[in-house]
């Protein structure tokens, strides 16, 4: 039995003319009457009347439409699904931090893409205390921020690290609100309104241990909102809300275009290692031949730390 025999049934039953139906179809009259023929044969009953002019369907088909549309939804439905599990099954996951989910994940797919161009990929965005478990759980790869004095261990397991560049945690506020005082001089005689990284965050946890306690003790604070997510602190910046401390990978075209001004000078900055982790545990070959192409480029550890 032909998946489309029950197609042309549907349609026979919507149109009620084999030459309406065949034209659908786009197949001749008699080979769509054939097919309809090879169905009622194979089911052992008729659905159409073919003594009469026009033709006339019997009840029997009326009957068993909705059931003939489901069946044809059931079965594309399976195929989905069974072509979906293969499809996930050779997918390469990634464990993100969700800064870096935004602002490095699409550049290193897309130079790994330059060799294997027909690679799918599947990133799983979540804070950096949550993304040692999910990548231990069911992942390839592990993209996420370490500082000196914050690494994951995973000396116990079988697992290589990259370190791919650095990237920097910036002070940074839009043009139009530095605008607003008369000086930068004026901005940081006041209470500077700050956006921050909620407290326990691990951005948060950097700042407290870098440049956070040096403007502390030189400048008089207003913390107006906190956020886990750099993503939101970004838009309130962006809306003028006061000054943050973002990810330098995330906000370079916004400092290129004078969007953003950097507070560097005089707030400081926070250097950041973006790091990938590899599960070298034989799970994946296209995982592992990912990772060659990124070893030969850039000089690999074993994660022994």
């Amino acid at each position: 039995m032909d998946l489309k025999w029950l197609e042309d049934l549907v349609v026979l039953l919507e149109e009620k003319s084999f030459t309406r139906a065949a034209a659908r179809r786009h197949v001749t009259q008699p080979a769509f009457s054939r097919r309809i023929r090879l169905l009622e044969d194979w089911l052992g009953v008729g659905f159409v009347d073919r003594s009469t002019k026009p033709i006339s369907i019997l009840p029997l088909g009326q009957a068993l439409d909705e059931q003939v549309r489901d069946l044809i939804r059931r079965f594309y439905a399976l195929r989905n699904m069974a072509q979906t599990q293969v499809e996930t099954s050779n997918r390469i996951t990634f464990v993100a931090q969700h800064t870096l989910a935004m602002s490095r994940f699409p550049g290193l797919i897309r130079s790994i893409k330059q060799f294997l161009p027909d690679t799918a990929y599947r990133v799983n965005p979540a804070n950096n205390y949550d993304c040692e478990a999910l990548f231990l759980k069911d992942a390839d790869f592990l993209l996420c921020y370490e500082t000196d004095h914050r690494r994951f261990d995973f000396s116990y397991r079988s697992i290589s690290r990259i370190e791919l560049e650095k990237d920097s945690l910036l002070p940074v506020a839009s043009a139009r609100f530095i605008d607003g005082f008369d000086s930068l001089d004026a901005l940081f005689d006041g209470n500077i309104p700050l956006l921050m990284h909620q407290q326990g965050g691990f951005l948060a946890d950097v700042l407290a241990n870098t440049c956070l306690p040096m403007v502390l003790r030189d400048y008089r604070l207003e913390v107006i909102c906190e956020s886990a997510f750099s993503a939101s602190l970004k838009e309130m910046v962006l809306a003028d809300m006061g000054v943050a401390w973002l990810a330098q990978g995330m906000i370079e075209n916004q400092l290129k275009d004078g969007t953003l001004v950097s507070l560097e000078s005089r707030l400081g900055s926070a250097e950041l290692d973006v790091v990938l982790y590899f599960r070298d545990d034989g799970r994946s070959e296209k995982a592992k031949a990912i990772f060659e192409i990124l070893a030969a480029q850039i000089p690999v550890t074993i994660a022994d730390r």
